[in-house]
C-alpha cells in the first residue's frame, strides 16, 4: 500500500492520554505517539504534553520528508464553530473558551481544526468509514457518555441543538433512574457505562453468582471490554445486560430515525464490545420497532473504525476528496 506524501497531524484529547498521530490522506495512521492528559493545571500547562508530541510528530514527518497539510483535534465536550475553539470542556475546564485554534495556528503556521469528539468520529466514519456511501447519515456512541453527529447533504450540523452533540438529557423512556437534570428517562442514565455498571451493582446486591460477577468481586475494573467477553462466553447476567442495552438502543434509534431520517445509523463506542450479540439483540428488536416508512429505509450498521474513529475524523479537512 502507498502513502500519500501528504500528510496531517491527528490530536485526540482523552481523559486519561491523549493520542497525537501522523494520518495521511487516505485516513491511514503512519506514526503515534500519547501524551499525559494533565488535570487542574492553566491552559497552557494543560497544552504543554500534547504540543510536545505535536513537535515530536512534525519532526518525524520532516525526517520522512512528508508534506503536513494541517492540524486537527478532537476534544471531549463542545466547541464554538464561529470562534474556532473549545467552548465547554467538563474534563479540562482551563481549556473553555481558549483559543486553540489561533495558538496552534501561530505556532506551527499551519491551518488548525477543532472538533468536539462525536462529531470527529462521525467525519471519520464518514470519510472512511461505515458511512462512505451516504449523504445523510446518523452517528450515536455510547461510552461514558452518550454523543449523536448528524450528516446531511455531506456536511456536519451544528450540535447546538437538543439532540445532537453530547445528548445525556434526551428523553427516550417515560420511567428509569432519575438523572442528575431531574427528569426521569434521560438517555444517560439508561446507556452510558455508569447506568451498565448500575445494573451490574443491582446484580451483585441480588446476590447473582456469574462469572461476570466474580470478576468484579475480584476487583477487575468494569468496561466495555469485560461484559463484551463475558457475553462472549455465554454469561448470564452479561446477556441479560446486553439484552436490556438493546431495548433502549432501539428505543433511541426510533426516535432519532423518526426526526432526521438518516439513509444510515451508525452505532459507535465502547459499546461494540458486544460485537454481535449486542447487534443480533438490535436486530431482533429493529423489526418490531421500525415500523414507520421513515425507518423502513434506515440501515443500522456498527462503527468500522474503532478507538481511533475521532482521531482519524478530526485530520477530515485535509483528506483527498
Amino acid at each position: 500500500m502507498s502513502v500519500a506524501k501528504g500528510v496531517a497531524v491527528g490530536v485526540e484529547i482523552g481523559s486519561k492520554q491523549t493520542t497525537v498521530a501522523l494520518i495521511d490522506q487516505e485516513g491511514h495512521i503512519q506514526q503515534r505517539c500519547l501524551a499525559r492528559t494533565l488535570y487542574s493545571r492553566s491552559a497552557i500547562a494543560t497544552l504543554d504534553p500534547y504540543l510536545r508530541a505535536i513537535d515530536m510528530m512534525l519532526k518525524h514527518a520532516r525526517d520522512q520528508e512528508l508534506e503536513v497539510l494541517g492540524i486537527g483535534v478532537s476534544l471531549p465536550g463542545s466547541v464554538d464553530d464561529p470562534a474556532r475553539r473549545p467552548l465547554q470542556v467538563p474534563i479540562l475546564p482551563s481549556l473553555n473558551n481558549f483559543p486553540l485554534s489561533d495558538l496552534l495556528e501561530s505556532r506551527y503556521n499551519l491551518p488548525a481544526h477543532i472538533y468536539a469528539d462525536v462529531d470527529a468520529a462521525m467525519l471519520g466514519e464518514h470519510r472512511f468509514g461505515s458511512g462512505k456511501a451516504h449523504q445523510r447519515l446518523l452517528y450515536l456512541t455510547i461510552n461514558a457518555v452518550v454523543g449523536a453527529s448528524l450528516v446531511i447533504d455531506g456536511h456536519l450540523e451544528s450540535s447546538n441543538q437538543q439532540y445532537i452533540g453530547h445528548v445525556c438529557h434526551v428523553p427516550i423512556a417515560t420511567k428509569g433512574p432519575r438523572c442528575s437534570c431531574g427528569k426521569y428517562g434521560c438517555i444517560n442514565t439508561l446507556l452510558s457505562i455508569e447506568a451498565i455498571k448500575r445494573m451490574v451493582q443491582r446484580a451483585l446486591r441480588r446476590g447473582e453468582e456469574t462469572t461476570l460477577t466474580q470478576r468484579i468481586q475480584r476487583h477487575e475494573v468494569f468496561s466495555h471490554r469485560l461484559l463484551g467477553e463475558e457475553a462472549a462466553r455465554g454469561d448470564n447476567l452479561a446477556l441479560q445486560i446486553y439484552r436490556e442495552l438493546a431495548r433502549w438502543l432501539v428505543e433511541a434509534m426510533t426516535r432519532y430515525i423518526s426526526l432526521f431520517e438518516p439513509g444510515i445509523f451508525i452505532l459507535g463506542g465502547g459499546v461494540l464490545y458486544g460485537g454481535e450479540v449486542l447487534l443480533a439483540q438490535i436486530r431482533m428488536l429493529v423489526g418490531d420497532r421500525f415500523s414507520l416508512p421513515s425507518c423502513q429505509t434506515t440501515e443500522v450498521v456498527p462503527a468500522c473504525l474503532g478507538s481511533d474513529a475521532a482521531l482519524i475524523g478530526a485530520i477530515v479537512p485535509f483528506a483527498r476528496l
